[in-house]
């Protein structure tokens, strides 16, 4: 099987793509906006207890405190005390972050003795660094920004054999663009992803859960039921990986008359799920077809990261800000080299303008060095989030 990794990054966020015979397996965007803290550990200071929840909770710096259970706490704590945590869970649009009490070796002790709460103790292993040394190794690192490429070379500095497949690509055509990434990056911010027999998943998280519903489609002859199934539960592992998705998911399966069938597509969605890092809890097919099943929240999923709440209720979502400003920098970039001698300019919306000047205006900085002009800015109202114009 060939295995390539593939690099697209400018300051401020890198997004790395794993191609396993060219089908996207894996994908991870990180944002300076948007941080990993699963695993981090930190000196908090306890703002409340309920004893209802049998919890605390934590304030550790982040927008919300975190929800420490009291029975993986130190004993006796109480309002305004210190304590040491790791954070287990990231948060989401409705709950913080899950904590959990730790101890700490003697050097961390002696530090978090001197700080004030709340005190970032130590940082959880780099997401880029495990992204080039994952497991199992790619045959190829593609990297698409020279800043990014000169990072990858020092930091596997000590693994030679990887250093020698990494290689630097800057043409127009994006390595993302070329293998279909950015396509798949856009296939999955919607919820049908399709099935090869002609049936598709509908993937549809919400507040509390995701649902995902299984249709037969075009395969709904009689007897398809558990092919069908079967193709869904190799299928629906990927697209929780993929997607980000986490917590209580609820899949609709073709309801199967013979519990021998049922077994048999469960037992294929746990041998999906070995694949994933985050550990997981299927339980047994319903006679409906309904599986209920769980998995841990390590990141913010997919479209937690890249969109917003919008429309009536804030049950619809579009891209936010930030991610179109990104977006438009890469638009940007992929004019000037199609384009040399041409001027380019950028229309976007007061917002994007907005994040391009605050959490993307290292990336824009980058971009206007490395072509040594600077990328003309201009408001528009209305329509598409941006455009490039091309003079």
């Amino acid at each position: 099987m060939s295995r390539r990794l593939l690099i697209s990054a400018q300051p401020g966020e890198t997004r790395a793509a794993w191609l396993d015979d060219g089908r996207l397996s894996d994908l991870i965007i990180l944002r300076d906006d948007r941080p990993w803290l699963v695993d981090n550990l930190y000196l908090g200071r306890v703002t409340a207890r309920d004893p209802g929840l049998a919890a605390a909770f934590v304030d550790i710096g982040c927008e919300r405190p975190g929800l420490l259970p009291l029975d993986e706490a130190p004993k006796g704590l109480s309002e305004g005390d210190s304590v040491a945590v790791r954070v287990t869970r990231a948060p989401q649009a409705d709950k913080g972050l899950r904590l959990t009490g730790c101890r700490l070796p003697p050097e961390l002790r002696a530090e978090a003795a001197k700080l004030p709460p709340p005190a970032l103790l130590r940082a959880a292993a780099d997401p880029f660094d495990a992204a080039l040394t994952a497991a199992p190794p790619p045959d190829a690192i593609v990297i698409d920004d020279p800043a990014c490429f000169a990072t990858a070379k020092a930091r596997l500095a000590a693994h030679p054999d990887l250093r020698d497949r990494l290689s630097l690509d800057l043409d127009p055509v994006t390595p993302f663009e070329r293998e279909g990434v950015e396509a798949a990056i856009e296939a999955l911010l919607e919820p049908h992803a399709a099935l090869a027999s002609g049936g598709h998943l509908l993937v549809e998280p919400v507040r509390t859960l995701t649902a995902i519903d299984v249709n037969s489609g075009t395969a709904g002859r009689s007897g398809m039921a558990l092919e069908v199934n079967l193709e869904a539960a190799a299928e629906i592992p990927r697209q929780l990986r993929l997607r980000g998705l986490a917590g209580l998911i609820v899949i609709d399966f073709l309801e199967l008359r013979e519990a021998a069938a049922r077994k048999r597509v469960t037992e294929a969605l746990k041998v999906g799920l070995k694949q994933d890092p985050r550990s997981s809890r299927v339980q047994d097919m319903r006679h409906s077809g309904l599986v209920e099943m769980t998995l841990r929240r390590l990141r913010p999923a997919l479209h937690e990261l890249l969109t917003e709440p919008s429309g009536l209720g804030g049950l619809g979502r579009v891209k936010d800000p930030v991610s179109c400003a990104y977006e438009a920098l890469r638009a940007a970039k992929r004019a000037v080299l199609r384009n040399p001698g041409r001027q380019i300019a950028l229309a976007a919306e007061p917002r994007v303008i907005a994040a391009l000047r605050g959490p993307a205006a290292a990336a824009l900085a980058a971009f206007e060095a490395r072509f040594g002009r600077a990328l003309d800015l201009r408001t528009h109202a209305g329509g598409a989030n941006f455009e490039i114009v091309i003079e």
